[in-house]
């Protein structure tokens, strides 16, 4: 294993306009669970009577936005104050050193821009922009998760609308395309915390034609030999190492 790690830093080190996929390992790490949470689906199911994926939509937020939001801040929001990992902080570093040039993440906690990434795709959006659909006003994480009840907009009364996409929803077409083009353009692909053929990123990666595919992931799944490169194991420690 430390042959191909050591293998993964050199690529990494001799070369510019690296891409980071982010999946949802990655996240994980932290303690958070995600929109959809599917290690706790269970719990979910039991709680609040529904799976993640209806919750988490259009109709049910207009039909049930007392236990939306009861979803939102204990499970999507189950933790605010998030101790950074060494991938995300790996990423600032290789962003301010001209290395990385994007990253595309379908997570919403901004948790790279958080460690200091300033070009991130965040596919999905962002927990970090609620809106008001009257004024327009933002509202962040913390003011979700601290509300009493239903969140509402402080100067219109109006219930804020997620800073995410819902199920049922279109992807933002201007975040798909600079995602796209991100990818197809990348001289190295560095995917972390995700299988290749998720339903997330199987597409996607599709466009990318060059030959230092590199997969870092927690365990092996199937189609993972697409990679030029791969290695398993926990990210942080991989990660620690391929970026020193």
């Amino acid at each position: 294993m430390n042959q191909i790690m050591d293998k993964i830093r050199e690529v990494l080190r001799s070369n510019q306009n690296i891409v980071l996929v982010s999946g949802s390992e990655a996240m994980r790490e932290t303690g958070l669970n995600g929109i959809r949470a599917e290690h706790i689906a269970y719990d979910i199911e039991e709680r609040y009577g529904y799976d993640s994926d209806e919750i988490v939509s259009s109709l049910f937020l207009t039909r049930q936005a007392d236990k939306f939001y009861d979803y939102y801040k204990n499970i999507i929001l189950n933790k605010i104050d998030v101790e950074l990992t060494e991938v995300f902080k790996s990423a600032a570093r290789m962003e301010q050193e001209g290395r990385l040039s994007a990253i595309v993440t379908r997570m919403v906690y901004g948790l790279y821009q958080r460690a200091g990434c300033k070009n991130v795709v965040e596919l999905y959006g962002s927990a970090e922009e609620n809106r008001c659909p009257e004024c327009g006003r933002i509202y962040g994480s913390r003011y979700i998760k601290e509300a009493k009840g239903i969140p509402v907009c402080q100067d219109c009364g109006v219930i804020l609308r997620p800073g995410f996409s819902l199920y049922g929803e279109m992807i933002d077409n201007g975040r798909l395309t600079k995602a796209y083009n991100a990818i197809e353009y990348a001289n190295v692909l560095l995917v972390v915390g995700t299988s290749l053929n998720s339903l997330t990123w199987a597409n996607m990666l599709r466009y990318y034609e060059g030959d230092k595919l590199i997969l870092i992931n927690t365990e092996e799944a199937s189609g993972d030999d697409r990679a030029n490169y791969r290695v398993y194991g926990n990210l942080s420690e991989i990660f620690k190492y391929i970026t020193a």
